[in-house]
């Protein structure tokens, strides 16, 4: 299913309007409707916001869903997995095991070209813990009102229930892992 397919369910199967989902959410109606009728793809960034007001994680609405193993080892490939790349930034996110989704657990890859911006992510729910290790390049982090500069092989863990931003200051990308645990918060 598309991403806009998948926000139009999970909104309607909430009863909600488009303006009702641009109010929770602080996306435009236009923005929204466009998202959904595949016209536009949103930044990371908006897929957030979305995801935060329809009460559920980005990789629910990108369909990415744990798997029933066929046996008691499961390997994923590369290529099997779904890349989201920001359309203004270049921001890559892949979600590494979708096993560990049924545990309120996302593990996700992303790269951060040099000199680019998350933007900020919107405060999660109540209990949401995000932890991030930089395997490659570095970066400023912004977790509410504090800034941490995080190097390669440091792991940094937060209250993903604040605002939160990355930056890239360079000169090359940086590749970091992030774990978003939800099991507190309920919201897988």
């Amino acid at each position: 299913m598309e991403l806009g397919q998948a926000i139009r369910r999970r909104r309607q199967a909430q009863g909600l309007t488009l303006e009702e989902l641009a109010s929770r959410s602080g996306v435009s109606r236009a923005m929204l409707s466009d998202i959904e009728r595949g016209i536009k793809n949103p930044t990371i960034k908006v897929v957030s916001q979305i995801a935060k007001a329809l009460q559920c994680t980005v990789s629910f609405l990108l369909g990415e869903q744990p798997f029933e193993p066929r046996s008691s080892v499961e390997l994923i490939k590369r290529h099997e997995r779904q890349v989201l790349v920001d359309p203004q930034t270049g921001i890559a996110r892949q979600l590494l095991i979708p096993a560990l989704l049924r545990k309120g657990l996302e593990v996700l890859w992303y790269s951060l070209p040099a000199g680019k911006k998350t933007g900020t992510f919107p405060p999660q729910k109540h209990g949401v813990e995000g932890h991030l290790t930089v395997i490659q390049g570095h970066m400023q982090c912004t977790i509410g009102s504090e800034e941490i500069a995080v190097e390669a092989g440091d792991t940094l863990s937060f209250p993903a229930d604040v605002s939160y931003a990355f930056y890239n200051p360079g000169p090359g990308p940086c590749h970091y892992i992030v774990i978003v645990d939800s099991y507190d918060a309920k919201v897988f």
